[in-house]
């Protein structure tokens, strides 16, 4: 399957992620990447740029992992704090999603991706971001919470 296509199948998995919606409003995808320093050319509507730029706020992350999470265990998501003007943060938030894939759902190594594979521009590491989502995707839809929608 081709880059393209795999973002594009899982912007359609993603819209079953509770309270996700917020992420995928187009507006918010199209500023997002109007304000994005991506040394690639983006395009409009192009759901590679789009997930690409929308991880790596990290706040994403942070809701697809909320969906997996009992109540007690959520990671703050603040849908106000969209920005890269602290990067740092950014990515303190991504390390936070990759600590509890590796901890809480017992990924291995391989299978998670690491702050520079997302933060990198290179095609083959965001690859593995994307397979890292898909699997905590998978692992929401065998066992959907009680938030959780049809997709």
């Amino acid at each position: 399957m081709s880059l393209q296509a795999s973002c594009l199948n899982l912007m359609d998995r993603l819209a079953g992620v509770p309270d996700f919606e917020h992420f995928l409003n187009p507006t918010l995808l199209l500023q997002l990447q109007a304000n994005s320093n991506a040394i690639w050319e983006t395009t409009p509507n192009d759901p590679v740029s789009q997930l690409w730029i929308l991880f790596r706020l990290g706040t994403p992350l942070a809701c697809i992992l909320n969906s997996v999470r009992p109540p007690n265990q959520q990671l703050n998501v603040d849908n106000d704090d969209l920005s890269f003007a602290n990067i740092n943060t950014c990515k303190e938030r991504v390390f936070h999603f990759i600590v509890a894939c590796l901890h809480d759902l017992h990924f291995t190594h391989e299978n998670v991706f690491t702050i520079s594979e997302l933060y990198h521009d290179n095609p083959q590491g965001f690859l593995k971001v994307l397979n890292t989502v898909g699997k905590v995707l998978d692992r929401m839809e065998a066992n959907p919470g009680p938030g959780a929608k049809a997709v």
